[in-house]
């Protein structure tokens, strides 16, 4: 198992076009380190993650870093759990599904941990036997009750 029980990361999307058109421009400055963010402009003490991803980081890096031991784990047997958390339009489908699931670059996070993992059961020896389930929530405009 690997050896941190929780990473929290926070990934930045890249600008869409309408975002572009209109001449956005980007308000948050990664620390050199690459754990922190400030809001530029402000006094504001930094956000601290163990990973900031800035706009140009690729589907892979952020899977490898932030998912890919979660799978390893499932596959020996251990529960995992991804978790995309932010406000609307801030990048979490393009994250977990990605621009396009057919382009292996911009492909997202889910459908990399399907592919790590049939992979793994392709090669593990043929007496073992898994079973693979999946679940998946998505919860828009705090629509769940208590």
């Amino acid at each position: 198992m690997s050896g941190n029980n929780i990473k929290v990361v926070c990934r930045f999307r890249p600008q869409n076009k309408l975002e572009i058109k209109e001449g956005g421009v980007p308000i948050t400055e990664i620390q050199e380190d690459g754990t922190a963010v400030t809001l530029k402009g402000t006094s504001q003490p930094p956000f601290s993650f163990d990973k900031v991803f800035g706009s140009n980081t690729a589907q892979q890096e952020v899977f490898e870093y932030s998912i890919k031991s979660i799978v390893d784990d499932v596959v020996a047997g251990y529960n995992g759990t991804v978790f995309a958390y932010g406000q609307t339009g801030s990048g979490k489908t393009y994250t977990m599904m990605g621009s396009d699931i057919e382009d292996t670059e911009n492909k997202g996070i889910i459908p990399r941990i399907v592919e790590q993992i049939f992979e793994s059961i392709m090669v593990a020896p043929a007496n073992m036997e898994f079973t693979v389930k999946k679940y998946m929530c998505h919860l828009p405009k705090k629509s769940m009750k208590s």
